[in-house]
């Protein structure tokens, strides 16, 4: 059994995700090692002390050592993994999912999440150990020493960049960056407005944050601010406001691929997208001398898309955004400090993106039913998007099974998009209908 979904382990908590699944998962990583150290933080869902609780506890029992960081992005968890010497790293969230959810994202010693042949043997291992149970024996384990002070100097010591002067508003999400965010934005000398900026794990992702950029929309327009950020639940994702105008995600991907590019930073004059990233980014790349290269969607596979060709910078129209010299995954608290370092240095954002235009697109999520989840493999959507981009050959086509919600997410770009996405929903209502 493959207990790993395209981000980690995750599901509603106490139904397809539960303590059981967690203590497994510590046990199986403690037992891989030799004695191993996993470091370990979460958000503030209301589960994740449980989850903690229960991860810790398999952990001990396959005498491994844990490092509890607390509560911080997820990033964090994959930079302390190497500063410390730890083994493994597991963060506890559903990133951007509601509250209800949770989830155990794992990485290895190098801070990189597991890939494919890790994640089955550590699947493997958790199989084999089915039916074990954790002991009724609460765990104890006290958070690392101001470990947020010690994120905040790592952080604000890898991008350089001074604020003083600049007016920034923070949407902290109720969620894993509620603490070092601001502190991070007020070390660095800006005028910080924080909202969402305390623990309330029944609040993440309610109506704010990165999903949610309309909750930041509203507070730029009350408080003159010139640069405004949202982080989701775990920090990894991000939006970008200046002054009351949001700047899209395919934007900042472009802002921060030319600024790299501009400072020499660019290894093979290369980045790596998504088969999601627009073509307009596309073209306004290969404009400054920059190749977009396509991966699969999802962060890991970014990575190792990155990995194998040695480039310095990726990113999802999500607004996760890889910048290997700052970090090993997508930390949206350094991105955010970042683009306020190109804001500071280039001026405008919207300015000095406006060459980057998207080409028109159309996308749906199409909820998987009992009627039609047979078009829901991977062969049916191949033959599916044949079949519709013979239809309206302009359009460049992603059909795709969300690896987090039982959905299939349509993708369409080209003049015909809404067209071509009316002909995909009407695919699958067609099976729909008794």
């Amino acid at each position: 059994m493959n207990f790993f979904g395209t981000d980690g382990i995750r599901g509603t908590y106490g139904s397809t995700l539960k303590d059981s699944t967690a203590f497994l998962l510590g046990k199986s990583l403690a037992l891989l090692g030799d004695c191993p150290i996993i470091v370990i933080a979460r958000d503030t869902r209301l589960s994740g002390d449980a989850l903690f609780t229960a991860l810790a506890q398999g952990v001990y029992s396959g005498g491994g050592n844990v490092i509890n960081l607390g509560v911080l992005p997820t990033n964090a968890v994959g930079h302390f993994v190497r500063k410390l010497g730890g083994d493994y790293g597991v963060m506890i969230t559903a990133s951007h999912n509601p509250p209800c959810d949770n989830g155990l994202k794992v990485f290895d010693r190098y801070g990189v999440k597991l890939c494919l042949s890790k994640q089955t043997a550590v699947s493997q291992m958790m199989s084999s150990l089915t039916g074990e149970r954790a002991e009724e024996v609460r765990i104890y384990e006290p958070v690392f020493y101001a470990i947020d002070s010690i994120y905040c100097d790592d952080v604000l010591r890898a991008v350089d960049v001074r604020l003083n002067g600049v007016s920034v508003a923070l949407d902290c999400c109720y969620g894993a960056a509620y603490r070092v965010a601001p502190l991070v934005f007020s070390e660095a000398g800006a005028q910080t407005v924080s909202y969402c900026n305390k623990s309330a794990g029944a609040k993440i992702n309610v109506d704010c944050g990165a999903t949610h950029p309309e909750f930041l929309a509203e507070r730029m327009r009350e408080n003159g601010c010139r640069l405004g950020f949202a982080f989701d639940g775990d920090a990894d994702r991000l939006a970008v406001f200046e002054g009351t105008e949001q700047v899209a995600n395919n934007r900042v991907f472009y802002a921060i691929a030319k600024y790299l590019h501009q400072q020499g930073k660019l290894r093979n004059s290369a980045v790596c997208g998504t088969v999601l990233t627009n073509g307009g980014v596309e073209q306004a790349l290969k404009k400054i001398g920059v190749k977009l290269v396509r991966s699969a969607v999802g962060d890991a596979n970014v990575f190792d898309k990155m990995a194998q060709m040695s480039l310095a910078f990726g990113g999802e129209e999500s607004g996760h955004y890889l910048v290997t010299d700052y970090a090993t995954g997508s930390d949206a608290v350094v991105n955010a400090l970042l683009v306020c370092k190109i804001f500071t240095e280039k001026g405008s954002l919207l300015d000095y993106t406006a060459e980057c235009v998207d080409k028109p697109c159309a996308g749906a999520n199409i909820p998987i039913t009992r009627a039609n989840s047979k078009l829901s493999t991977d062969s049916c959507l191949a033959a599916a998007a044949d079949r519709i981009s013979a239809l309206y050959p302009d359009c460049r086509i992603v059909l795709r099974r969300s690896g987090t919600e039982n959905t299939v997410r349509a993708y369409l770009e080209g003049d015909s998009a809404a067209e071509a996405l009316k002909e995909v929903v009407a695919t699958f209502a067609q099976h729909d209908k008794p």
